[in-house]
């Protein structure tokens, strides 16, 4: 993991982190009103922006990282002001520690910035940040200087700068975009903005303020301090002006006794997000080379045995979370790891039995649900199944694949109705809409005496587009 590299990190957005405005110059709701460029416009030069980025970078489609930032993201817009987007989370894959918003309401993390943070505040501050900037529509304020940009050019010219490297710079040579790129990274007053409100939205939630100090302290130190500030930041206020800003804000509110939340599931993430950033064998090296120094260092033994899955030594893998289970018998994610081991080695009922026990200790852990519904159905036990699947569903709606798990135990129960439904779900997730008409419509004409589904059928039918 590289850590040297926060200079590029702040050139290539200037998104991250963190500066204070003055909120008495932008009274709520003028940002909203004050500018040409439409929401709708907005919203599809943000689908435009994604696709660019799916082209140029790797989304990591972890199931337990992609819910672990889907479930924190939600806390942080629950305390939030109201955006005119919903507001989505995505990880890429790129060692920089970066950040940053695009036109709609997607936010950006990532894995390098996942890796990087000590604590859920700080990530927890970052988000808080990205969520400003979607709040008031920054980039569209910086678009209107950019008038004679098309939305396909300003797709490629954004993604250029919130990406970074030499790609971005590539793509933008030679083009009106190259004389435009300054205008469309936020100014100063978007950060101070969007700083203020990251502050508000964290505290709300429940971190602590000085986390985002803690973490601009880091990223200042890693610059190199002024000699090798890059030159980016010469637009912008002054690291140490802004630390001093934050602790003036804080003023003599005291830090937290450093218990911070989920700190346990935080570290797994990094684990699971190391593995992806290093791939298999130089993952394999990095733990082995952690384990050589502390044989009972649990996490790296969970982290040896994620390389072992990937790499099909499943029964080696299973030895080392039965280790690492040993040494840390509490952990529900090595649980977890340990109940999926089980079951891909046809132990069904030790698989069974341990993640129901990491259920137990988790609490609010949609995806152990998830996949402890899996297990109950190659158990027969389908009742069992939907209920778990219902729980996980109650915590994340958005877990990958559960709409269709949802459909294919309600189909082996033979209750066809709530499986048509449940697949239209997952379709519609998945923008094909065609299929999810189809299954809404037999969900409504199969539903039989269960009012309630064919009501929610007939609604899912009517908010699909025509």
């Amino acid at each position: 993991m590289k850590r040297g590299l926060f200079s590029l990190t702040v050139v290539s957005v200037g998104f991250l982190f963190l500066s204070l405005a003055d909120p008495a110059r932008h009274p709520v709701g003028y940002w909203s009103e004050a500018y040409c460029f439409s929401a709708a416009k907005e919203r599809t030069l943000g689908e435009k922006v994604f696709h660019d980025i799916q082209n140029r970078m790797r989304i990591v489609r972890i199931p337990s990282v992609q819910s672990y930032i889907d479930r924190l993201g939600r806390n942080l817009v629950s305390v939030a002001d109201r955006s005119q987007f919903p507001i989505t989370f995505f990880v890429l894959k790129e060692s920089e520690p970066n950040a940053f918003a695009i036109p709609g309401g997607r936010i950006f993390l990532t894995s390098g910035l996942l890796t990087l943070v000590e604590s859920e505040d700080e990530l927890a501050g970052v988000m808080s940040h990205e969520i400003g900037h979607v709040v008031r529509r920054h980039i569209a304020q910086r678009i209107d200087a950019s008038k004679r940009l098309n939305l396909g050019t300003l797709a490629g010219v954004l993604a250029g700068i919130l990406v970074g490297g030499s790609g971005g710079g590539a793509m933008m040579a030679g083009t009106l975009a190259m004389t435009q790129s300054a205008n469309l990274r936020n100014s100063r007053e978007n950060e101070f903005e969007a700083d203020r409100l990251g502050l508000a939205y964290m505290t709300r939630a429940g971190y602590d303020g000085h986390a985002m100090i803690r973490f601009l302290k880091k990223i200042y130190r890693g610059t190199g301090y002024n000699s090798a500030f890059p030159t980016y930041l010469s637009t912008h206020p002054g690291v140490p002006a802004r630390i001093a800003f934050l602790e003036s804000m804080m003023g003599s509110r005291g830090e937290t006794d450093g218990q911070e939340k989920f700190t346990d599931e935080l570290k797994d993430i990094q684990t699971r997000i190391l593995v992806v950033e290093k791939g298999p064998l130089e993952s394999l090296d990095y733990f082995n080379g952690l384990l050589e120094v502390d044989p009972d260092d649990a996490l790296s033994l969970l982290g040896r045995a994620l390389v072992e899955k990937e790499m099909g030594r499943i029964g080696e893998s299973l030895e080392d979370l039965k280790r690492a289970h040993q040494l840390k018998p509490g952990d529900p994610q090595i649980l977890r790891e340990l109940g999926l081991a089980f079951l891909l080695v046809g132990r069904t009922a030790d698989g069974v039995d341990a993640l129901e026990r990491s259920v137990s200790l988790a609490g609010q852990d949609a995806e152990t649900l998830q996949y402890l519904g899996r297990a109950y159905r190659v158990q027969n036990k389908l009742d069992e199944a939907i209920e778990s699947y219902l729980k996980a569903k109650t915590l994340d709606p958005d877990l990958p694949g559960l709409d269709k798990d949802l459909g294919s135990a309600y189909r082996e129960k033979g209750d066809m109705g709530r499986s048509h439904f449940y697949y239209g779900l997952y379709f519609k997730r998945r923008g094909q809409l065609k299929y999810a008409r189809f299954h809404f419509e037999k969900a409504g004409e199969l539903s039989g005496q269960d009012r309630r589904g064919r009501e929610e059928a007939m609604r899912e039918l009517r908010r699909l587009k025509p």
